[in-house]
């Protein structure tokens, strides 16, 4: 992920969950074979998981083509190989950071989404290339890093590194619960730890199965801390 500007004010946030359920959880380029896929665990969780995260860049062809963009998303369009369909962001209480009094934001902020992993991720005989599980992680270490400040600012940073464990193949065709924590923020850098999972279904999360797990860091912009630092005093 690099970086190009530091807010993208297209980026918005859904905070009636009540509304929420499996098939609105697929933004307008998941096809309606992909929603009929989601196993049982997604429709249990996702009230626990926040307020939706909406960007044009995902969902809108004729933004991403009129703002420069050449493509399309490698992980969030209906043609990816893996594809996280959205995320849902639950904020931390502001503590944590360089940023004093902050209302919402920083240390304990998770950006949980669902990821599907469809034929063309395939390597070996019905399994995953490992580069489809890196994948994930480094977009889910990247968009968690654009929340800190308590609100997603697109490209606010980049992603400077990210530390992968792949721990158990991925079959074909399989959809997994993708979720970002940030653990640590100090001046610029902000520290989050990743993880790619089956959920079992139980409040228990010790009953995961775990595919992969990540450590990263985002790098934020120069001028975003002092942005919002001036947002809060206006």
């Amino acid at each position: 992920m690099t970086a190009t500007n530091t807010k993208d004010t297209t980026s918005v946030t859904e905070t009636n969950r009540s509304s929420i359920n499996v098939e609105n959880m697929n933004d307008a380029s998941t096809t309606e074979s992909q929603v009929t896929k989601q196993p049982a665990w997604v429709e249990n969780e996702i009230s626990k998981w926040g307020e939706r995260l909406r960007v044009a860049e995902w969902e809108d062809a004729e933004y991403r083509a009129n703002d420069g963009w050449k493509g399309t998303d490698l992980i969030h369009s209906s043609t990816s190989p893996v594809q996280i369909n959205n995320y849902m962001v639950s904020y931390g209480d502001g503590s944590g950071g360089p940023i004093p009094n902050l209302e919402r934001g920083g240390i304990g902020t998770v950006l949980t989404g669902i990821a599907h992993f469809t034929p063309a991720a395939e390597s070996h005989k019905g399994y995953c290339h490992g580069g489809s599980m890196c994948s994930v992680l480094d977009d889910v270490v990247g968009w968690c890093g654009f929340l800190v400040t308590g609100e997603c600012r697109p490209w606010s940073g980049f992603t400077a590194q990210v530390n992968a464990s792949l721990k158990k193949p991925i079959a074909v065709g399989s959809v997994l619960r993708i979720r970002a924590s940030i653990t640590k923020w100090e001046g610029r850098k902000v520290y989050i730890a990743a993880e790619l999972a089956e959920p079992s279904g139980t409040d228990d999360e010790k009953d995961l199965v775990i595919h992969a797990i990540g450590e990263g860091l985002v790098i934020l912009q120069r001028g975003v801390l002092s942005e919002k630092e001036e947002e809060k005093k206006s």
